[in-house]
């Protein structure tokens, strides 16, 4: 990808981060399953990463994340608990 085009891609995300910085979400990548905040894209796109046009982000509430890995958290609770209990049953 040369200048110009990282400029254009540059340029066409400016609406996404204003949008995103206004009402405090997050780039989403569901190729990657990357979350990132407009402040750490912006210092990627400094460093030359992540420099993908708009139809590879969507900006999300960075708490859909917490959610799910809360729902994680419990189904790892569970399957604990249920393993605990067989190991108590085989003693």
């Amino acid at each position: 990808m040369d200048e110009s085009e990282k400029k254009d891609i540059l340029l066409s995300l400016e609406p996404l981060f204003e949008k995103a910085e206004k009402e405090k979400l997050w780039f989403y990548c569901s190729y990657q399953a990357l979350w990132i905040t407009p402040k750490e894209l912006r210092k990627y796109h400094n460093q030359g990463r992540f420099i993908w046009g708009t139809a590879n982000w969507s900006l999300r509430n960075p708490m859909e994340k917490v959610v799910e890995i809360e729902g994680i958290i419990k189904e790892f609770e569970k399957q604990k608990i249920n393993l605990i209990k067989k190991i108590q049953e085989e003693i």
